[in-house]
């Protein structure tokens, strides 16, 4: 990780007031998540790392929204724009709240893949040529839409001109605005105050700050940025899916680089909240998504989606498996097509085969439910086999009853365990049994129903060794 630079006597504007229209969304623009993550929670921890002295968001659109999703950290300020006048007009509401300063930086609240190096380089410039206004740009092959920056013979900004003013020379410009400004504190909101909104939407662009600083010779800057996508804004949901893209190989990469194994890449959904151990491998068509945290050696095997899960080390879940809001220990295996539901905690060494789902259930070490099926509300100890085609029966109806089974206890194939019921340590269970009755330790129990037996001093068989 680049080490940066702090700015105590810094002063972040994030502009997160626009509706998004074309987004057609009840939800503020800002609020729709990249990878997991909403756009403004990427800019703000970028903006964070510079460790600026305060940070100002500036909100309209749904404005309560927005504020109930950041929370209110302690060098973060609100300012509301009820109308919205244009992005000048944004930043001006900003006054108040801007003291004892030496420059505003101005980001957008709708740029997820903007990074903390960028801006700090945009910082560095502006105060290194102690420029009034410096303008972050990019160089990019198809400049259409953008506006260009004007330079002279000698590489001096001599202004900015949007698309639609630009003549045919001016439009082949490849170096445009990003709509990102440092500016000092000391001239901004003069320059603010002289902006005007002759223009078809009535409004107060922030660029034209740039033209009125030239007439006061004032020094205006610009630097380009190294990768163009940093800039990218989201107005409708091609570009959101074209940033997620962006923000997907971004991570993948990160990942890679700190030795995780990551097999067909361009298949595989890691969204921004997932943490991964070393020596990780992820395989074809997986979905990682939410909280989870998949630990040291582990491998999760085709098209499994893990959503807010724990896996220890070593853990191996093989394909299709899907795990949701489960804890899963060392060394245990899932599936193939297994499926841990909410509330599932697993020890270690335990095995979970094809087709068996568990809730809300608590698996102790090195037991083993193979094959075909449903444990539901149970506490089950270390050394079970569960045989295929099991089911804890747990739902009455209108209520869910809890089983119990104790530590080394045989279920025979079929059998179906009515809760509430406890199956005390050591116990067989016969293949086929219905099991309405709690069942005493050691011997073999069978059922049918409606009579249940048990057969005492009953031996279970053992392997033959050799």
């Amino acid at each position: 990780m680049i080490s940066l630079p702090e700015y105590p006597d810094l002063q972040v504007c994030v502009l997160a007031a626009g509706q998004g229209k074309r987004m057609r969304s009840n939800q503020p623009k800002v609020l729709h998540k990249v990878l997991g993550r909403a756009m403004i929670d990427y800019v703000l921890h970028t903006v964070e790392e510079l460790r600026p002295k305060s940070i100002a968001v500036v909100t309209g659109h749904a404005s309560e929204q927005v504020r109930a999703h950041v929370g209110q950290p302690a060098n973060l300020s609100w300012v509301i724009q009820d109308k919205q006048l244009g992005t000048g007009h944004a930043v001006k509401q900003c006054e108040e709240v801007i003291r004892d300063v030496r420059d505003v930086l101005i980001v957008c609240g709708d740029t997820p893949l903007l990074r903390s190096d960028t801006l700090s380089a945009l910082v560095d410039v502006h105060r290194s040529n102690d420029a009034a206004v410096t303008v972050l740009t990019a160089k990019v092959d198809e400049p259409y839409g953008y506006g260009r920056i004007q330079r002279d013979a000698k590489g001096n900004v001599t202004g900015i001109v949007e698309e639609k003013d630009a003549s045919d020379d001016e439009r082949r410009i490849a170096e445009v605005s990003s709509g990102i400004y440092c500016v000092r504190h000391d001239v901004l909101f003069d320059l603010l105050y002289k902006i005007g909104n002759r223009n078809a939407q009535g409004e107060y662009y922030l660029p034209d700050i740039v033209p009125l600083a030239l007439a006061n010779d004032q020094r205006v800057d610009a630097i380009a940025m190294r990768d163009m996508a940093e800039m990218i804004g989201v107005n409708n949901r091609v570009q959101l899916s074209e940033v997620e893209d962006l923000m997907q190989q971004r991570i993948i990469r990160d990942w890679q680089m700190q030795g995780v194994t990551v097999e067909k890449p361009d298949t595989v959904r890691i969204e921004a909240t997932v943490n991964l151990g070393v020596d990780v491998v992820i395989q074809a068509g997986c979905y990682l998504i939410g909280s989870t945290r998949v630990g040291d050696g582990c491998r999760v095997g085709p098209n499994a989606v893990l959503v807010d899960a724990w896996l220890d080390d070593d853990v191996e879940v093989f394909a299709f498996s899907h795990i949701y809001s489960a804890n899963v220990g060392a060394g245990t295996q899932i599936g193939p097509y297994g499926r841990l539901r909410p509330g599932t905690v697993l020890g270690e060494d335990v095995h979970v085969g094809n087709f068996v789902e568990i809730k809300n259930s608590i698996v102790d070490r090195g037991s083993k439910i193979n094959h075909l099926s449903y444990i539901g509300d149970t506490d089950m100890g270390s050394g079970c086999n569960v045989g295929a085609g099991s089911i804890t029966c747990n739902y009455d109806g209108a209520n869910k009853h809890r089983t119990r089974i104790g530590d080394d206890v045989f279920v025979g194939s079929d059998t179906k365990l009515i809760a509430p019921v406890e199956v005390h340590s050591g116990a067989t269970i016969g293949a086929g049994s219905i099991v309405s009755k709690d069942v005493e330790s050691g011997g073999l129990t069978l059922s049918e129903r409606p009579d249940q037996r048990h057969i005492a001093n009953w031996q279970r068989p053992s392997k033959r060794k050799g």
